[in-house]
């Protein structure tokens, strides 16, 4: 992942705003898991998940066979945000989110 990474804040396909962590490529490497209600609020929760990493823990969830994502919980016990894609397995879903914060922080964006 040598590409630069970028935010993105618009409206989903629900309406209503949301974030997302993109390479050059166009994938999605995470997105806020959640929409928000003004672009506003979800430009703030982007900024949030770029510079505020201390204290983020990252779950590993199964889809069913052999797929697997990570979410992000803040201090607080919040869901910030959850991976772009299902990996082949947990061991693939922990090494994205453990270089997740670090694409966030170096990314253009709120």
């Amino acid at each position: 992942m040598g590409e630069s990474m970028r935010f993105l804040v618009e409206f989903a396909s629900a309406g209503l705003p949301a974030w997302w962590l993109v390479d050059d490529g166009g994938r999605v490497i995470a997105w806020s898991g959640t929409t928000f209600g003004s672009l506003a609020i979800a430009d703030q929760a982007a900024h949030s998940f770029r510079v505020e990493p201390d204290g983020r823990e990252y779950r590993m969830h199964s889809g069913g066979g052999d797929t697997w994502r990570w979410t992000a919980w803040d201090g607080t016990g919040e869901r910030v945000a959850v991976s772009g894609r299902w990996f082949g397995s947990e061991a693939e879903a922990r090494h994205s989110a453990l270089g997740v914060d670090d694409l966030a922080g170096a990314a253009i964006g709120p």
